[in-house]
C-alpha cells in the first residue's frame, strides 16, 4: 500500500507541477496584451519632488490648457450648459470653468496621490502598434503607478479629483446647480476631455525613438 502512494504521489508531482507552471504562463501572456502592464518609468529616488513638479507643470502648464481647450470647445459643441448658448463669452466661460475645474481637479489628485504615493500622471506606451497605443492613452484617465516598483493600479487619485471638481463648479459658479443629471454628464465629459488630451500627447506630442 505504501509503495502504491508513492508512486501515485510520483506520478501526479509532475502532473501539478506542470498544470501550475502552464496556469502562470497563460497568466502571463494574458497580460503582455495590456500595455498598462510594463513599467512606466523607472523607481524614482525622490518620489514627492518630482510628484510636486509634475502636478504643477500638468494642472497649471500647458497639459491643463489643453485639457480646459478640449473641454471648453466639446462644451460649445453640445452646448452644455445650454444656458450659455453658443456665443464667444460662452466659450469664455465655458474655458474658464474647465480650466478652473482642471486646477481644483489636479490639486484634489495630487493630496490624494501623496497619501496613497501614487503617480497619477500620463506615461506614453512602451508598446508597439495603433489599437494597444491608442488603448493605452484611452485607459489612462483610471490608471496610476506605484512610486515603489512603477506598476499601474487603479487611481482612486483621478476618480476622486474629478468628481470633487465636477461637484464644486457644479454647486457654485454652473447654472441649474440642483441637476445632477447635468453635473453627472459632465464629469463624463471630463473623462472624455482627459482621453482626447492622452491621445494627443499619446501619437503627436510623443516623440518616439
Amino acid at each position: 500500500m505504501k509503495l502504491l502512494l508513492i508512486l501515485t504521489l510520483a506520478l501526479a508531482t509532475p502532473a501539478a507541477a506542470q498544470e501550475v507552471t502552464e496556469d502562470q504562463q497563460a497568466a502571463e501572456e494574458s497580460l503582455q496584451k495590456f500595455p498598462e502592464t510594463a513599467p512606466p518609468h523607472e523607481v524614482l529616488l525622490h518620489p514627492h519632488h518630482v510628484q510636486r513638479d509634475t502636478y504643477l507643470w500638468g494642472t497649471f502648464g500647458p497639459p491643463g490648457i489643453l485639457e480646459a481647450f478640449l473641454g471648453a470647445s466639446y462644451g460649445q459643441w453640445v452646448n452644455t450648459p445650454d444656458e450659455w448658448g453658443r456665443s464667444k463669452t460662452a466659450y469664455v466661460e465655458r474655458f474658464a470653468t474647465e480650466y478652473a475645474e482642471a486646477a481644483i481637479n489636479g490639486s484634489t489628485r495630487y493630496v490624494v496621490a501623496r497619501v496613497r504615493d501614487e503617480d497619477p500622471s500620463f506615461h506614453p506606451c512602451s508598446c508597439r502598434g495603433f489599437r494597444r497605443r491608442a488603448f493605452h492613452a484611452i485607459l489612462s484617465p483610471v490608471v496610476a503607478y506605484r512610486y515603489d516598483d512603477g506598476r499601474p493600479q487603479f487611481s482612486l487619485a483621478r476618480i476622486v479629483g474629478t468628481a470633487t471638481a465636477g461637484f464644486v463648479s457644479g454647486n457654485t459658479w454652473k447654472p441649474d446647480p440642483q441637476n445632477g443629471g447635468q453635473q453627472a454628464a459632465h464629469i463624463g465629459v471630463d473623462l472624455l476631455s482627459a482621453m482626447g488630451e492622452n491621445l494627443l500627447r499619446e501619437f503627436v506630442f510623443h516623440h518616439r525613438p
